[in-house]
């Protein structure tokens, strides 16, 4: 049964989603949440644009094992640049989606069906942009079609970013070049800024919970 929904997911990669104010962490718990909604779609296609200052895709696709697989072995460290660039990220979805929606419009002509499917972008992050015009791009993705549903992760008191050696064991919190613990945080500028992106396409914005990361509420 095909329902005519292509997803994207746009999903915050930076090591400020290491932390840990949303257990285990950021990154982590946003990865669980992400695949199980996934895993309750039916025959929707869902890409993936893992982020930090550059973006890492991972086509639209039906296969969701395979995109667990892509998830399983992607953390922070293996993105090749830091940073968090949220407007390439949504940059790069508007292009995943408009990929999809060539390869299904001739799919449609080859069926001889007239049905057009609906396109969303669910981007997670915690907020911390440093680079570009994300309001911007999102005006761009509404005037394409496609809704952008924003979820903030992370909370407003600062939470230090854990470091980590490349074998995974734990060295400490990162620090600046004063010696100064590093800290994160979802402030009140960062929120605006992700409710500007959502109602600039008719989406909304969701903050997580300490137990979750706002998905359920997208989906229904």
């Amino acid at each position: 049964r095909r329902r005519g929904v292509d997803v994207v997911v746009a999903l915050d990669f930076s090591k400020s989603m290491l932390a840990r104010d949303v257990r285990p962490n950021r990154i982590d718990r946003a990865k669980a949440e992400v695949m199980r909604f996934v895993e309750e779609l039916d025959g929707d296609r869902v890409g993936v644009v893992a982020f930090a200052g550059e973006t890492m895709e991972f086509p639209m696709t039906t296969d969701y094992s395979a995109l667990a697989l892509f998830f399983e072995d992607l953390g922070p460290y293996d993105m090749p640049v830091g940073g968090t660039a949220i407007a390439r990220a949504l940059v790069a979805s508007q292009r995943m989606l408009d990929r999809a929606s060539q390869r299904g419009e001739a799919e449609q002509r080859a069926e001889g069906s007239e049905a057009q499917r609906s396109r969303i972008v669910i981007l997670m992050t915690d907020g911390e942009d440093h680079e570009g015009d994300p309001v911007a791009a999102a005006r761009e993705l509404a005037e394409a079609g496609v809704r952008v549903y924003t979820v903030g992760i992370g909370s407003r008191t600062g939470e230090p970013i854990p470091t980590y050696a490349p074998d995974g064991t734990w060295t400490g919190y990162q620090r600046d070049e004063q010696g100064n613990l590093v800290q994160t945080a979802l402030t009140e500028e960062n929120e605006q800024q992700l409710r500007d992106i959502a109602e600039a396409t008719g989406g909304r914005y969701f903050a997580a919970g300490r137990g979750g990361v706002g998905v359920d509420q997208i989906r229904a």
